[in-house]
């Protein structure tokens, strides 16, 4: 026990290390997960529609009721390991031809069990019986349906039960149905009817299954990729449980959404590892300089038991169990506080979930200090008792093991450096197509960080030499005799150098990694998302109509319309982003200085597509000459303003002016100007052509400003299109301003030119980024044959500028072009308004996350609103930076551990010199100057080799983890340094002052020994 006592200090300290490094690990893994839980809520929240459900469907069988039972087990069995609950509920669906007697079309037929409890009736109720129909109010209004009356599908009649509109239609277990809210466009309803009155017509309907998870809130980030392995798993496993199986179809835009978002943090759990990395091997050097005064303090005993007949192994195995059961106390200490800390307050309310992978580094650092203390007892204990027999054994294998075990860890550092730059990230992709983090990869920082330590250690010597003999004949007693001690017991300030240039470099690293992170971050989020708020729907495309009702919501400022398609280029698949100049120089952001809008808008900027419309036009007088009609042409005009938006406007029924020429006149509307008048479409009468064939001609056009006519020239070619696969155009007259109709057409849209002649010949300005640059050899002045949506062929564009990156992309391979020419390709192609996949917007004071709120109840329940400033997001993916923070923090605690250690140790170790320097007359304030100095110094040398590590590796390894951890951190092609400078002074602050506490302390202890010390009392 009195042995227990005299080393209980550095015993409490090798279980003070064990705790905080185990305690680290496990708090570190909850802190991850748990945030990570966070986010997959909050982004799951966020979603609607389809992307909150999984959905199978089957041929409905004779049976229906056997067929639900074994799906609903089939389900129950497939999603039974997952921690998730699921209601699932069954619907039916199919096709039809409704008729009303004056109007037909294509129908959304289904049946809704509980439409009572998903819809409101604005008249009626719900079908009850097999010939009654409840339809959605919004068809019925279009259709003129009221309860009572009488609609056929598939030429069986019905009776309208009701109307109705849902309750949510954003509902999961609508799946996204746009029907469901708008009543349809191409085909009406829903009519939903009852089960059984499928059997009044020949109609198989599709049973449906909709799997809904019953709260957002049993999801983890442990559990969330489960469901999307365990509903892969479907087509094989329910063949044979199901009838009719053959016909099974799946969709599993939940799993998606799971697997996107799993996708998005996987960056961040390979930061756990990085950090663990840094804060193990800290805490491996302090427990090796705790052992080795531990060990010191037992060379005596260890001489004794040996004498007394005991084996070195059996002497090294007392030091070993008492490090052991330090060790492995301090380890449970560290993990049940942690465990107890997070029961009684979990973090965002989350219950304490541990994954296994939590006691890695507590066990590796057990064992690891186990094997240190039992290698260097016996080391120990066998250089003691060979002193007897003629010396300490300093053997050559000895001498040389300490610059192999420095090149060893070096080579291994350049390795996983190189292989770290060489991907560009610690997640590499497996043979299975997953992504999974590389081992070796992720300990490159702390591999480097030790490396380029060590290599300072090895050069500690060399440097204290030069020192010493830079002071040999400068006559201050205590500077020579600080160097001289340096140079003979450089190995008993290893340990404190090493630990201490660790802290300071782990906190060099933390400080770039949360900069340049913070920066990255930033950037990236306003490439993808391209301006404050950006709604993406590439199913359901965004209608004028749905651009006015976005931008009538609060808070709203700007509303601009942006298209992105996906581009296929040989082997390489791109992004197109068509955007107006005028909208690019309005709202898209720079990223931080990655994109010029300005610049760019120069660069995309196409020839006005048609008739310029004055801004401040009230009406609009459009004069044409059309000969030989037995009715005016009924005319209606398209209008792109400035930002992309395109609307028609409708002519009054025209005057008959001078000359037959007659006047259409129609109010500009506020969305008209300014803006360029690009497609005007006439609708004939039916009509004989036996005497005299029809001519139509432009005239002029006339904008009444502030009630004063503004001719707007109409001096450009005019294209020819039928919109028909049935019908030619006619040929254009010689001023390519009109045309002779030689046989009956009903409609004809006459487009402006995009060259203004009759060439047609459209060759689209376009922005590309550096990375589809590299990818396709391509330079400014190249052409790049582009296959555009409603484009014949393909689109020859001509390359005018290469930036770093693309905004609202969905990949870093992307161009940027001019919306003008993809409305222009639409115009010629389609009777259909021009719509867009995205929409940016500009929002005021930064009130992003009330206008997502706001606008997610007006566009489609599919769509992805996604905000450039998401603090949610930021604070998921930010926990990578208090992961390393916290790194940096727990080595400062270990160097002054190590400090403190080392003071004791001094002391222990120079108590024979603090008496001979007494004898020979030196004062305890100039013998507490010499020790002073020798800390100081190797203090100086640790906080410049610490810089030095950490500003190296930050720079080799930084930027590729930041841009791991970042979410779509493909988009930046590039991630620049920085430096969080007010974090590392505060670390760098808190590390000299305690510091200098510990070396107060010490200067204190060695007074007190130099002022009653005598020679043959000082011992080690």
């Amino acid at each position: 026990m009195s042995r227990l006592r005299e080393s209980a200090l550095t015993l409490a300290a090798i279980a003070l290390v064990a705790a905080v490094v185990c305690a680290f690990s496990v708090a570190t893994s909850a802190y991850i997960d748990q945030q990570a839980t966070a986010g997959l809520r909050s982004e799951l929240s966020a979603q609607a529609g389809e992307d909150l459900a999984l959905r199978a469907s089957l041929d409905s069988v004779e049976d229906a009721d056997q067929q639900d039972a074994e799906v609903r087990r089939a389900i129950a069995k497939t999603l039974g390991a997952v921690e998730v609950t699921f209601d699932t509920t069954r619907t039916l669906e199919a096709g039809a031809i409704f008729s009303t007697g004056d109007q037909s079309g294509p129908a959304e037929t289904l049946t809704v069990p509980d439409l009572e409890t998903r819809a409101v009736f604005d008249t009626g109720a719900a079908p009850t019986v097999a010939d009654q129909v409840a339809v959605q109010a919004n068809a019925a209004a279009a259709l003129g349906l009221r309860a009572g009356d009488q609609v056929s599908l598939n030429q069986v009649v019905f009776t309208v039960s009701g109307t109705w509109r849902p309750i949510d239609p954003l509902d999961p277990r609508w799946y996204g149905d746009e029907a469901v809210e708008t009543g349809g466009s191409d085909r009406r309803g829903p009519f939903v009817i009852t089960e059984d009155a499928w059997d009044r017509f020949d109609l198989q309907p599709k049973a449906v299954w909709t799997v809904v998870p019953t709260s957002i809130d049993d999801f983890t980030s442990s559990n969330s990729s489960s469901v999307g392995s365990a509903w892969a798993t479907v087509q094989r496993a329910w063949r044979g449980e199901v009838s009719g199986f053959d016909s099974l179809q799946i969709q599993s835009q939940l799993a998606r959404t799971l697997d996107d978002f799993d996708q998005r943090v996987e960056g961040l759990r390979a930061i756990e590892p990085v950090a663990a990395a840094l804060i193990a091997g800290s805490a491996l050097v302090a427990l090796w300089q705790l052992v080795q005064v531990l060990v010191a303090s037992r060379e005596r005993d260890a001489l004794l038991f040996w004498a007394r007949g005991r084996s070195t192994a059996a002497i090294a195995s007392l030091v070993a169990g008492e490090v052991a059961s330090a060790t492995v106390f301090g380890a449970a200490v560290g993990v049940s506080a942690v465990v107890i800390a997070l029961s009684v307050a979990p973090i965002a309310g989350q219950s304490l979930v541990l994954r296994p992978s939590a006691f890695v580094v507590p066990t590796l650092v057990v064992i690891a200090a186990i094997l240190i203390a039992a290698a260097s007892s016996y080391r120990s204990t066998t250089s003691v008792t060979q002193s007897t027999r003629g010396g300490r054994g300093d053997s050559r294998a000895r001498r040389v093991a300490a610059p192999g075990a420095v090149l060893l860890v070096a080579l291994g550092a350049a390795l996983s450096v190189w292989q770290l730059r060489r991907y560009g990230s610690p997640l590499t992709t497996n043979a299975d197509g997953s992504t999974g983090i590389d081992p070796l990869v992720v300990v490159a920082p702390a591999l480097a960080l030790i490396a380029v330590v060590l290599a300072a250690l090895a050069a500690f010597p060399a440097v204290v030499g030069l020192h010493s003999r830079r002071i040999r004949g400068s006559g201050v007693v205590g500077i020579h005799l600080a160097a001289r001690t340096l140079a003979r017991q450089t190995a008993r300030v290893a340990a404190p150098l090493v630990i201490v240039a660790l802290a300071v470099g782990s906190g060099t690293m933390a400080a770039t990694f949360s900069a340049t992170w913070s920066h990255l971050y930033a950037q990236n989020a306003a490439l993808h998302v391209g301006a404050d708020v950006r709604v993406s729907s590439p199913l359901a495309s965004l209608s004028a109509a749905q651009r006015d009702a976005v931008a009538a919501t609060d808070n709203v400022v700007d509303v601009i319309p942006v298209d992105v398609q996906t581009l296929s280029l040989g082997t390489v698949t791109a992004s197109v982003v068509a955007a107006t100049p005028d909208a690019l120089r309005q709202v898209a952001h720079d990223a931080g200085g990655v994109f010029a809008p300005d610049e760019a808008a120069d660069d995309i900027q196409m020839d006005d597509p048609g008739p310029i419309i004055p801004d401040g036009a009230d009406t609009l007088t459009l004069r044409v000459e059309a000969l030989g009609f037995d009715a005016p042409p009924a005319l209606s005009a398209w209008i792109a303003d400035r930002l992309g938006s395109v609307r028609s406007v409708t002519f009054a029924s025209p005057t008959v002016e001078a000359d037959g020429v007659l006047a259409y006149t129609v109010a500009a509307g506020e969305h008209a100007a300014p803006g360029s008048l690009i497609s005007i479409d006439i609708s004939f009468a039916d009509q004989s052509f036996d005497v005299i064939r029809p001519s139509f001609r432009l005239v002029s056009l006339d904008a009444d400003v502030g009630g004063a006519a503004e001719t707007v020239p109409l001096g450009q070619y005019w294209s020819l299109d039928t919109l028909s696969d049935f019908a030619l155009p006619p040929e254009s007259n010689a001023g390519g301003d009109g045309f002779v109709l030689d046989a009956g057409l009903p409609f004809l849209r006459m487009t402006s030119a995009s060259d203004g002649a009759a060439s047609e010949y459209l060759r689209p300005r376009v922005v590309i980024s550096a990375p589809l640059a590299r990818a396709l050899d391509l330079r400014i002045g190249d052409l790049i044959a582009l296959s555009l949506r409603d484009v014949l062929g393909d689109a020859n564009a001509v390359v005018t500028a290469i930036v770093p990156a693309i905004p609202g992309a969905d990949s870093d391979m992307a161009l940027l072009m001019d919306l003008s020419a993809i409305n222009h390709f639409h115009q010629r192609t389609s009777n259909l308004p021009a719509e867009s996949s995205d929409l940016w917007m500009t929002t005021v004071d930064q009130q992003q996350q009330q206008v997502r709120d706001s606008v997610r109840g007006v566009v489609p329940a599919n769509a992805q609103i996604e905000l450039r400033d998401n603090p949610e997001s930021r604070k998921v993916l930010g926990a990578a930076s208090i992961a390393l923070w916290a790194s940096a923090a727990a080595c400062l605690l270990f160097a002054f551990i190590a400090m403190g250690s080392a003071s004791s140790s001094r002391i222990r170790w120079g108590r024979n010199d603090i008496a001979a320097l007494r004898a020979l007359g030196m004062r305890p304030a100039e013998q507490s100057a010499v020790v002073m100095r020798e800390m100081l110094f190797v203090l100086a040398a640790s906080l410049v080799a610490g810089a030095a590590a950490g500003a190296l590796v930050g720079a080799l390894t930084v930027p590729q983890l930041a841009r791991a951890a970042v979410d779509r951190g493909y988009l930046s092609s590039s991630a620049s340094l920085a430096v969080d400078w007010t974090g590392l002074g505060l670390l760098l602050g808190a590390l000299v002052v305690g510091i200098a506490a510990i070396l107060v302390d010490l200067s204190r202890r060695v007074r007190s020994l130099a002022s009653r010390l005598l020679p043959g009392e000082g011992h080690e």
